[in-house]
């Protein structure tokens, strides 16, 4: 009976060691130490929220079971996004994630250089300090012997003479000596304190101390070395356009200079990688809305809870906070860029390899230069600035694949400010402004001769006339657009009617008048319009 129990026993356990076997590979693996693999990051695709980072390398495989380990990754990155490829003869029995707390981030190379750097100023300050002290008590001690002589016996004169010639010049030169230490004290302090600033600056980027680790269970049939790639979405990184426009002179293409301001805060600092700039979202939803029956019922309005509105604005402004960045500008060298049209995004793909630390901070990264045909003309509202403004009109720029950002504008060689490059406007012309050119003189004056005013009756009629004259002081001849206005009734009661226009294109329903003029160099063009309005006389109207 006491065999057949043990005998029971024993393939009760064999059976459940089988099944653990085949069913939770991990609980085998789990006493097997893991073999760290070295791994390098070769490419980051950034988005315009977010990017995948791309690590490589190569390792020796043993034959079995063993557990390969990627660490010193990214903190924050989606564990949903992990993808391992690897080529050999060997199978991939599972990938796991972890966050490991107990070894920190890898050393920040500018943190460790200011950190030393800061260390020999603070021990400079200490070394001033104890000579300022020396120096406090020698002039402690000078005035502690000041006394000379006995009380009943005097001092020679010549005796004297020397002893306060001596006191006064060690005195004096003690003084000088801390005087300028105080001054080196003060200048070493300065810069101890920009250095610890300038840390803690560098160190709120690196406010985690976990690092990813990546557990990868691999089955070979035989030793082998092996190459893989890994990859993974982290949110702390993004890039925005930004664009530089210059313009020679007029008749001469625009020079549109491409560029990205890169930013990523993923605890990994990027050394000499590939950078892909992609206008895709891959975190956000991918799910199309699905619209439901709209159920039309009566309900009641619930009042909020005052916490519960708290909470609200709280969440709101945390987002808000959450979304902020500081912005610093470093200069790129302009590198190769290919472009790639994909479903529903494109990607510029820079062949230069770039460094982007993770310190949050922006860093610029050029992607190409475009020559933009333009076609140039000068526009004036002298109703509201008598001078002409240059503009500069590009079609067809669809082709340049441009999206909504900041523009710095350059014409002849001189900066005009900035300017914001929409190509989300339902137009086929972009237009920019190229400032104020002095060689056109406009002015707007009253025709006096038409100015009048009746009264009949109830009713008050004015009639105004303006004066539009322009003159070309260049060289060459130019096309100007000339728009003015008249006022436009609301009211029955307030009649208005437009007179002589002299040529003016009129859109009666918001009273824009338009001229397209040519003017000759040195020619000189008189336009203007006139127009009544009648009204009563108890109403007050601004009519100029």
């Amino acid at each position: 009976m006491k065999t057949f129990t043990f005998h029971f026993s024993q393939r009760r356990a064999f059976a459940l060691a089988a099944w653990l076997f085949l069913f939770f590979p991990a609980l085998l693996l789990a006493k097997q130490e893991p073999q760290d693999i070295p791994s390098k990051i070769v490419k980051a695709t950034v988005f315009r929220q977010g990017a995948e980072v791309h690590r490589e390398g190569r390792t020796s495989i043993p034959a079995g079971r063993s557990v390969l380990k990627f660490s010193g990754l990214s903190p924050s990155l989606n564990p949903q996004s992990i993808q391992f490829k690897a080529s050999g003869n060997f199978t991939i029995l599972s990938v796991q994630h972890q966050l490991n707390y107990l070894t920190d981030q890898q050393p920040n190379k500018e943190i460790e250089a200011l950190t030393k750097k800061k260390d020999t100023f603070t021990q400079g300050l200490k070394r001033e300090h104890a000579l300022r002290q020396v120096y406090e008590e020698e002039e402690n001690l000078l005035l502690a012997n000041k006394q000379i002589g006995g009380q009943q016996n005097g001092v020679p004169i010549e005796g004297l003479k020397a002893t306060a010639d001596y006191f006064r010049t060690r005195l004096r030169e003690v003084k000088l000596e801390k005087l300028d230490i105080d001054q080196r004290i003060e200048a070493i302090q300065d810069t101890i304190n920009r250095l610890q600033a300038q840390l803690q600056q560098l160190n709120a980027s690196r406010q985690s101390r976990s690092v990813s680790e990546v557990l990868v269970a691999v089955d070979a049939p035989s030793s082998l070395r092996a190459a893989f790639s890994i990859s993974y979405l982290v949110s702390q990184a993004g890039w925005s356009p930004i664009y530089d426009l210059r313009i020679e002179s007029v008749g001469k293409p625009v020079k549109l200079d491409y560029k990205a301001q890169v930013y990523q805060q993923s605890g990994e600092d990027w050394k000499e990688v590939e950078l892909a700039l992609s206008t895709g979202k891959p975190m956000s939803t991918a799910q199309r809305p699905v619209m439901d029956t709209w159920w039309l019922r009566e309900y009641a309005i619930a009042a909020v809870p005052r916490n519960e509105m708290k909470s609200m604005e709280m969440v709101v402004v945390e987002e808000m906070e959450d979304a902020a960045l500081t912005s610093r500008g470093v200069p790129a060298q302009g590198p190769q860029v290919q472009a790639y049209d994909q479903a529903t995004t494109f990607e510029f793909q820079i062949q230069t390899p770039y460094d982007i630390p993770s310190d949050g901070q922006q860093y610029v990264v050029s992607i190409g230069e475009e020559s933009l045909p333009a076609s140039y003309e000068y526009y004036a509202a002298p109703r509201l600035n008598p001078h002409a403004f240059l503009t500069a009109n590009v079609t067809e720029w669809e082709q340049y694949r441009l999206l909504g950002g900041p523009a710095n504008l350059f014409f002849e060689g001189t900066y005009l400010g900035k300017s914001y490059l929409n190509p989300n406007v339902a137009s086929d012309t972009l237009s920019f402004s190229l400032g104020i050119d002095e060689g056109i003189a406009i002015s707007r004056k009253k025709e006096k001769q038409y100015t009048d005013r009746q009264f009949i009756g109830n009713k008050k009629t004015e009639a105004i006339g303006w004066e539009i004259e322009l003159r070309n002081n260049k060289r060459q001849a130019v096309s100007i657009v000339i728009e003015d206005q008249y006022p436009v009734s609301t009211t029955e009661e307030i009649e208005v009617e437009l007179e002589a226009h002299k040529g003016a294109t009129v859109d009666k329903a918001t009273g824009m008048l338009r001229w397209e003029v040519d003017l000759k160099p040195g020619e000189t063009k008189t336009l203007g319009f006139r127009y009544s309005v009648k009204y009563p006389k108890r109403m007050n109207l601004v009519l100029e």
